[in-house]
């Protein structure tokens, strides 16, 4: 009979289990992902991402960690395979995280992976305890429109800016569809809620003097294309801006 020595019968054991965090790795983890939050909070996104590396370092299965520096990776640093694979172990870790369920939703969505973006959607917003519902609500309507089904993405993205009537993306995304389907006043009339809910955004004050400009509202339009210079925070956007209102 074969008889196996207990050394080697504890290294298989320990060669099986994986490392369970001490408290002090638990709250190192926890400083660094605070200190990524600030950094990300300051534009600093190398800062930020590091630091969320460190954190993960320390607790590996820490979801809020995954969760962030897998928006990095996606909307920052356009590594979206990469992003996904995290989501997906902090989906691993905690099933019910609502908020990597979205983000993961986001990142197919940005790969017109558009049926498996509205499950996750769906998913989230079946959660009574997902603090943002209007976020999955108005991504989800996106992705249907996109999807080919038009009413049911409007009426989606329509409960979104019923639920947060800030929800700026929203409204814009409502005077793209209607502007697309050629519906020309219903999309003035969402650009110009676009501009009212958010009127620091110089991109709410393109769009409705584009919208309104089509319309032959020179006038409106041009005053529109005016704020939208003084508002814009990039050269490239008050180029757009002032060449628009150089041609009515």
């Amino acid at each position: 009979m074969l008889r196996v020595h207990p050394a080697w019968l504890l290294a298989l054991a320990l060669m099986g289990c994986k490392h369970v965090p001490t408290e002090k790795e638990r709250r190192g983890a926890e400083i660094h992902f605070e200190l990524g939050v600030q950094a990300q909070q300051s534009g600093n996104v190398k800062e930020a991402y590091m630091e969320f590396q460190k954190a993960l370092e320390l607790d590996p299965e820490y979801p809020e960690a995954r969760n962030a520096i897998a928006i990095l990776l996606h909307l920052s640093f356009n590594r979206p395979e990469e992003a996904i694979t995290h989501y997906q172990k902090a989906l691993e870790v905690r099933p019910s995280y609502s908020d990597a369920k979205t983000n993961l939703g986001n990142v197919y969505l940005s790969q017109e992976r558009y049926s498996e973006a509205i499950s996750l959607y769906e998913e989230a917003l079946n959660d009574m305890l997902y603090p943002t519902p209007y976020i999955a609500q108005g991504n989800m309507g996106w992705a249907l429109y996109k999807n080919g089904e038009v009413e049911r993405g409007l009426q989606s993205i329509k409960a979104a800016v019923t639920t947060n009537p800030g929800f700026c993306l929203g409204y814009r995304n409502l005077g793209l569809i209607y502007d697309e389907q050629g519906a020309m006043e219903d999309s003035c009339r969402y650009f110009s809620r676009y501009r009212e809910a958010c009127p620091e955004e110089a991109d709410a004050h393109l769009r409705e003097g584009a919208c309104l400009a089509k319309q032959g509202k020179l006038d409106a339009a041009r005053e529109s294309f005016t704020t939208c210079e003084a508002k814009a925070k990039t050269e490239a956007l008050k180029d757009d801006c002032r060449r628009l209102r150089g041609a009515l």
